[in-house]
């Protein structure tokens, strides 16, 4: 039994289904409202070496599968057991590396199937460099704006005035004298 057929039959058997039951049980759905039925995995074609090849991963690493889950078309496939549109994008993926097309050749046609919703990572160029530069250019401004405030509160800090050596600040000489009298009073 292979290792994904045997996945399947774990899969069955920890969901129930394989116990008998009276009559058909209705489907239950999750959160996103996807069949939660293990049952309802289909069945697919053997995975051969050239379905994980390090050129196919890459090409659909770089692809959203268009089922609506936000992941790239090799997470999907190999995850999903329930979407079907994944596979066939592998599918035509592989057909068309075998028409000997170059992998950014068939992202390109992917994407004028799709459109650039099918990318993962928008392309860069034309209005969306803004994507790439933005965060920076966010915080750059964000330094700016620390830096100017933060010199505001230095600069708004009083600074101590210097004393006179030998003198208190802002006494007068008929003080001074009564000052010095009294320390010599004290002292003899």
């Amino acid at each position: 039994m292979s290792h994904r057929s045997l996945s399947v039959a774990l899969l069955l058997a920890a969901s129930g289904a394989m116990a008998q039951t009276p009559g058909p049980r209705p489907p239950s759905t999750d959160s996103v409202g996807r069949l939660a039925a293990p049952g309802a995995v289909q069945s697919r074609e053997r995975v051969t070496a050239r379905d994980n090849d390090l050129l196919v991963k890459a090409i659909e690493g770089r692809m959203r599968c268009t089922c609506g889950c936000n992941l790239d078309v090799f997470t999907c496939r190999t995850t999903d057991f329930t979407c079907t549109t994944s596979p066939a994008m592998h599918r035509l993926v592989l057909a068309r590396l075998d028409s000997a097309l170059t992998p950014d050749q068939v992202v390109a046609a992917f994407e004028a199937q799709y459109g650039q919703a099918v990318l993962m990572a928008p392309p860069k160029r034309g209005f969306n460099w803004a994507a790439y530069l933005m965060p920076f250019a966010g915080l750059g401004a964000g330094l700016v704006v620390l830096g100017l405030v933060m010199r505001r509160w230095v600069r708004a800090r009083p600074k101590p005035s210097p004393e006179p050596a030998g003198e208190a600040a802002g006494a007068t000489a008929q003080e001074l004298e009564r000052l010095r009298r009294e320390l010599e009073r004290i002292e003899s």
